[in-house]
């Protein structure tokens, strides 16, 4: 009862008798074998048309009160051919056609405004005249009434029933547009058929923006922690502490003495013996200075005495010699 409330609304004036007529709307879905909530569904949507056709105050609260109880008739007349799994005969048919003078009478019992008790005897007129009890046709039919009528039928026809199964909403759509100017108030249909591709429009749009849910949520609290604690606690390579590297940039105008202070570990190894090497070569180098300064003053005396150089020797007596060096 509280989702139906919340579907259809009342003002304080109207809660009083609003209340008692949403559980006789029940009762009356029950009688006929309603699958869904049918009179409060009837009850919505005619609210809605009746104000943006410009009803408002006793009248729109007559329309939605008479949609609540508009096969009030039916409770009364307690027929069982109602939940009959199969179509009904032409005289249980002439029967179920006194039902809207029933329901007028019973609203009167109820104290129901007569507005209202009128919408409940007119409910099934047609707008060409086809319709019960009284045959009216046009705007001759109450606009409330006609309201109701292509409404009801909507949703008769998209609930299940004891002999039929329901309609698919666009095909019910498509029935009630083409008994638009015959059964129906081509007006009425045209603002029934917009409302309800606006709700359709609303309900696809709801259900493509609704986020999915987060896996962490289907996971229990304490393993979620547990593991996000065990990722926090894991070491990365580049958490830890990177040993320096030293670089050496050595200018080239440095001495050889001031590089030898950014040696690398390897060269100060083989220190000892780069040092006995050197000094070989250093001994070697002096020893050739004075080789050379020897050899220097000799080519002068040689100078002096008139004894020529190897290099001004003819080239067959250099050959010769070279061929005594190699043999």
């Amino acid at each position: 009862m509280q989702a139906q409330q919340a579907i259809l609304t009342f003002s304080e004036a109207e809660r009083p008798l609003g209340d008692r007529l949403l559980k006789i709307a029940v009762e009356i879905d029950r009688v006929e074998g309603y699958s869904d909530a049918h009179a409060i569904a009837v009850a919505r949507m005619a609210e809605k048309i009746g104000a943006l056709m410009g009803l408002h105050g006793v009248d729109l609260t007559a329309l939605k009160f008479a949609a609540l109880a508009h096969d009030l008739g039916e409770r009364a007349m307690k027929r069982n051919y109602l939940l009959r799994p199969s179509v009904l005969s032409w005289e249980e048919t002439l029967d179920l056609w006194r039902h809207p003078i029933l329901g007028e009478q019973a609203a009167g019992e109820l104290r129901l405004s007569r507005q209202t008790q009128l919408l409940i005897r007119w409910h099934h007129e047609w707008w060409n005249g086809g319709g019960y009890p009284d045959g009216l046709a046009g705007e001759a039919i109450p606009l409330s009434a006609r309201i109701l009528r292509a409404v009801d039928s909507y949703f008769a026809l998209i609930s299940n029933r004891p002999h039929r199964q329901r309609f698919e909403k666009l095909e019910a759509e498509q029935i009630v547009a083409d008994l638009a100017g015959i059964e129906f108030d081509p007006q009425v249909v045209k603002l029934l058929l917009r409302i309800l591709a606006e709700e359709r429009e609303s309900e696809a749009a709801f259900t493509h923006s609704a986020p999915e849910p987060a896996v962490a949520f289907l996971e229990p609290e304490s393993e979620t922690s547990d593991a996000v604690a065990a990722i926090h606690s894991i070491e990365s390579p580049f958490d830890k502490p990177q040993p320096e590297i030293e670089t050496t940039e050595i200018e080239l105008s440095r001495s050889y003495d001031e590089a030898i202070e950014y040696q690398t570990p390897d060269e100060i190894t083989s220190a000892p013996a780069d040092a006995e090497s050197q000094s070989e070569i250093s001994d070697e180098v002096l020893n050739g200075k004075q080789d050379a300064a020897t050899n220097a003053e000799s080519l002068e005396q040689n100078d002096e005495a008139g004894i020529k150089d190897d290099s001004e020797k003819p080239a067959d007596e250099i050959e010769e010699a070279l061929e005594k060096v190699e043999s």
